[in-house]
């Protein structure tokens, strides 16, 4: 008998044909704005169907002619790779939005047309990226009050969240806590030295309290200028002390934040 001249190919042997419905499958259409989605379903679809090795390049191409006792024939893997492939390229296109297709119409293989979207549309997910957590940085609660300081916050954050960037409960916590004003130096440094993490909705509970607080807190300070004036009008100056040096006020103070200390322990 003779013996076959075939060589041994790594590329795996192909059951069948997968055809996929992109209309049913990829239901997000490819825009200049939603490539991590886009990209997200896609990953999810190929990996399921083991067919990603033809995008990343790792299913590689059966030669076109294989050696049969000596003779040149058709190889008839290199056929079924063809049509697997064409099959997958008519997926990535059907899936992309009419002003993003044109960019890909002369794409000859699915690799080729993933390369390309790679490279159009990858980069400007990064600078979206970081710019949006440039935006975090810069963001302050100043004279606002905190509860819309923390819905800008949230509102970046899932920006990131969308285009696949989202952000740990760590970072989020320590975006948040530095654009905080003088007012929230202690619970930041109660938030900070906590061994575990915090996630954004405690952490928005308890800086809409620590607000609420330290208004009460205003309020009773002013209250009590307000009884020393009205003492020195009647004559009592003698017993008169300054708000800010009063030890009542201070050790108003100081149990406040005693309590509040006790809280994170």
């Amino acid at each position: 008998m003779a013996s076959s001249n075939v060589p041994i190919s790594s590329t795996p042997v192909f059951d069948g044909i997968v055809s996929i419905n992109a209309a049913a499958q990829l239901p997000l259409k490819l825009t200049s704005t939603n490539f991590p989605s886009w990209k997200a379903q896609f990953d999810a679809l190929l990996i399921g169907y083991n067919l990603m090795g033809y995008l990343d390049g790792t299913t590689k191409c059966p030669s076109k002619d294989v050696a049969v006792d000596g003779k040149s024939s058709p190889n008839p893997e290199f056929g079924l790779w063809i049509r697997q492939d064409k099959l997958l390229l008519h997926a990535i296109l059907a899936s992309l939005s009419e002003s993003v297709v044109q960019r890909c119409a002369t794409a000859q293989s699915s690799r080729e047309a993933w390369v390309k979207l790679h490279k159009l549309f990858a980069n400007k997910s990064k600078l979206r990226v970081m710019n949006l957590k440039e935006k975090l940085t810069n963001i302050s609660c100043d004279t606002q009050p905190v509860i819309d300081y923390l819905q800008e916050i949230k509102s970046v954050a899932d920006k990131l969240a969308v285009i696949d960037a989202p952000l740990s409960d760590d970072d989020l916590t320590i975006f948040t806590l530095n654009g905080l004003g003088n007012g929230f130096k202690e619970i930041s440094a109660a938030i900070r030295a906590r061994d575990n993490s915090i996630s954004f909705e405690e952490l928005h509970y308890k800086l809409v309290e620590h607000e609420v607080s330290l208004k009460r807190e205003e309020n009773h300070s002013g209250s009590f200028t307000i009884t020393i004036n009205n003492t020195q009008t009647t004559g009592n100056s003698s017993n008169y002390q300054p708000c800010n040096d009063s030890s009542q006020f201070n050790d108003h103070r100081r149990f406040n934040n005693r309590n509040f200390n006790n809280q994170w322990k």
